[in-house]
């Protein structure tokens, strides 16, 4: 699954929990909304008329108490004014004949009529008042959604029946009371009690059914609260279900990516040192498995490349099997560098080689290759070819910094004639030979200066190799060290580059195939090994060749003497005396330089 799509599923997680918290909270809001109209259309009108009812009652009671006070005031006057057991008509004709008992008795009529009048009106109101109330009912029943408000609506709507029921016959009892003004006493006592209980059974049904709004209001108010109650807890444990999950996935999916990402740049690392035997086995199938894959190809195809280089570094130098591979321009193009060329030869080797077996001669050359090749490699220097038991290197850039190139060859060419002690060494056991064993010395050319670096050859063949004066400069003065006895012969810009080293002049030739002449040096030691022997050699050595270049033959000759009487075997000494002797008998040329030309390679 794509990293996108499990942040996608997180985010639908996440949103659907949401938004079941939101519909949970929008269906309990609805319900708080029926609860609130319940009250606001029915329950709150309808305790606002049943507190009316309740008033209204109570003033047609008032009034029935008035009316009744007055109807005993206009008896009594009545009775006051003629004799007990008069007719009405008699006491009608009598009360006509006093005008202040007339004039009170209409009064006392009057106010009895508009009493009347007012009952009437407050049992009308009340009347009226309670059918509103069963209508209000009614209408809600029909629209109530909840089986629980049906059920408390239908609790109301007999109560309220009761109500108009008994307050008609209240009123049915308080009109015939009204209107039986002869009655016996007994009689109308009875009437009077019989008004009172239905007076006091509406007192009591009003009360009930304001009692039963209240709860059922009461009841719609906690209703209400219990939903938003439960809204509210509803979106608190949505929000922290919502963030513990978002928590919890984006844990478990960042930890799918940081833990292959983390086993990639522990490979990258292995892969940097240089381990090709990585292979990361993919935990996804996101982006990230993919990029798994991807680098598990990749190091086969490091591993199928460093196969190449260490394949071909057994014959080109890795450095440059590097450059050839990567294509960079310094290893393909050719370009003219300062380089210090190196070339190297076993003395005589053909000759010496007869005595060998053909196993024992490819086990002396291997040896003999691996010893020299690694103090040269070791000290950046680049291996161009082998031919037979000749080795030809060179030091420049980018394989070694120019400043250095010429110590790093001399060190080099110096560590090389100390193992050819122990090459020595091990010849018995490489060629098989306990006895007659030849003695083998080198013989080592170093010339610096600028030569032609790149890739030579044809479009199937090519090698690449340094060309130039400089490299026939370097091959000449390796074969130079057959006149001078030396092992290591350097030209003058060598010498001249070379830090730390101590040299000793041997000589100013020209080669063969060269126009310009060049002093040549050999290494005496390094500057920190020099000896007192050793410097008095390098300061005779200038004397006597300063004397030999300027034509001054016996202060020459008497210097090589002194030479070789204080080092019996210096060959170099040796070879001038001889070069003395000739000059005292042929004498030297008209043009005489100081210059020795070499006609040989």
């Amino acid at each position: 699954m794509r990293i996108a799509w499990k942040i996608f599923g997180i985010s639908l997680i996440v949103f659907l929990v949401m938004a079941t918290a939101a519909t949970y909270s929008i269906y309990k809001i609805f319900e708080i909304n029926k609860e609130l109209q319940l009250i606001s259309q029915v329950f709150s009108p309808l305790r606002h008329e049943v507190a009316q009812i309740e008033v209204i009652a109570l003033k047609e009671e008032l009034e029935l108490e008035r009316v009744e006070k007055l109807e005993a005031e206009l008896r009594a006057d009545r009775l006051e004014a003629l004799n007990s057991g008069a007719t009405d008509t008699e006491i009608d004709a009598a009360i006509s004949e006093h005008p202040d008992i007339e004039a009170r008795i209409n009064h006392l009529e009057a106010r009895l009529k508009a009493g009347l009048n007012l009952f009437e009106t407050h049992a009308n109101t009340v009347e009226s008042l309670l059918r509103s109330a069963e209508r209000r009912v009614r209408s809600a029943q029909d629209t109530a959604s909840s089986l629980t408000d049906k059920l408390e609506l239908a609790a109301l709507y007999p109560t309220l029946i009761a109500i108009e029921t008994q307050h008609s016959s209240f009123h049915s009892h308080a009109l015939n009371l009204v209107k039986s003004a002869d009655l016996p006493p007994a009689t109308r006592e009875n009437l009077e009690e019989q008004l009172e209980s239905e007076e006091q059974k509406l007192t009591e049904r009003l009360d009930s059914l304001r009692q039963h709004v209240s709860a059922f209001t009461d009841q719609s108010i906690a209703t209400a609260a219990l939903h938003e109650q439960q809204a509210l807890y509803a979106s608190i444990a949505a929000t922290a279900s919502a963030g513990a999950l978002a928590l919890l996935l984006s844990t478990l999916v960042i930890s799918g990516i940081l833990k292959p990402m983390r086993a990639l740049s522990s490979g990258a690392k292995r892969v940097e040192d240089g381990d090709f035997d990585v292979r990361l086995q993919p935990l996804s199938r996101d982006e990230i498995g993919a990029l798994t894959q991807s680098f598990n190809t990749m190091v086969d195809g490091l591993r199928s490349t460093q196969k190449i280089k260490d394949t071909f570094g057994q014959y080109l130098d890795p450095r440059v099997v590097t450059g050839l591979i990567s294509d960079q321009s310094d290893a393909s193009a050719g370009e003219k560098k300062v380089v210090t060329a190196y070339f190297s030869d076993l003395a005589d080797f053909t000759t010496i080689s007869e005595q060998f077996t053909p196993g024992g001669l490819v086990r002396v050359l291997n040896r003999y290759l691996d010893l020299m090749s690694t103090e040269i490699t070791d000290r950046q220097g680049v291996i161009d070819k082998y031919i037979g038991d000749a080795i030809m290197a060179y030091w420049a850039q980018p394989f070694s910094n120019d400043g250095d190139q010429a110590t790093l060859a001399v060190e080099s060419a110096l560590s090389n004639v100390q193992l050819m002690l122990q090459f020595q060494k091990e010849l018995p056991e490489l060629t098989g030979l306990q006895k007659n064993l030849p003695v083998l010395r080198q013989r080592i050319g170093l010339a610096t200066g600028d030569a032609v670096i790149g890739s030579i050859g044809s479009e199937k063949t090519k090698n690449y190799t340094i060309m130039g004066d400089t490299v026939n400069l370097g091959a000449r003065l390796e074969s130079a060290n057959k006149i001078y006895g030396t092992q290591i012969l350097v030209c003058q810009r060598t010498r001249d580059t070379v830090s730390a080293i101590e040299f000793r002049a041997v000589d100013k030739i020209q080669v063969k195939g060269k126009t310009e002449p060049t002093s040549v040096y050999t290494p005496l030691a390094r500057s920190d090994e020099m000896t007192e022997d050793l410097s008095k050699l390098q300061t005779a050595s200038e004397e006597a060749l300063r004397a030999f270049s300027q034509a001054r033959w016996s202060e020459a000759q008497q210097a090589f003497e002194e030479i070789l009487g204080t080092f019996p075997n210096d060959q170099i000494a040796t070879v001038f005396l001889n070069r003395l002797e000739l000059i005292s008998a042929q004498g030297a040329p008209a043009d005489w330089d100081g210059v020795w030309h070499l006609n040989t390679k």
